[in-house]
């Protein structure tokens, strides 16, 4: 399970200021004590209305293309998550609260590890 310690909650939350959906997202985030694995379905919940049809992984396969993209790890490698949730959410459709937590699953995943291309057995 991914966690978020309140420390890196804070850093994000300084981040993210101007952004009252991202802050939102960090809140739920903290209500979730950190777990990304429950906040994530959570937040889809609240700001879609609709249960959560897909999980964590495939929203992060969804928005693999973008996330991989040269600049955009570079940013998530460095920590930065405030210039790509925008630019996440319109890629991958997602609601702005959404890419929010799944750049913050990136970064706790490590942006190289989660971009490396997987050994293709077929």
């Amino acid at each position: 399970m991914l966690t978020v310690t309140p420390e890196e909650i804070s850093q994000f939350r300084r981040q993210l200021a101007n952004s009252p959906e991202a802050l939102t997202a960090l809140d739920t985030i903290e209500e979730c004590e950190g777990y990304l694995d429950d906040a994530v379905p959570l937040l889809v919940m609240r700001e879609t209305a609709q249960e959560a049809d897909r999980s964590l992984n495939d929203l992060l396969e969804k928005s693999r293309q973008f996330l991989c993209q040269e600049e955009v790890r570079q940013f998530l490698e460095s920590g930065l998550i405030a210039p790509i949730v925008e630019p996440l959410a319109v890629s991958a459709g997602i609601p702005l609260g959404t890419a929010t937590a799944l750049s913050i699953c990136v970064f706790k995943l490590g942006a190289k590890k989660f971009c490396k291309v997987p050994e293709s057995g077929a």
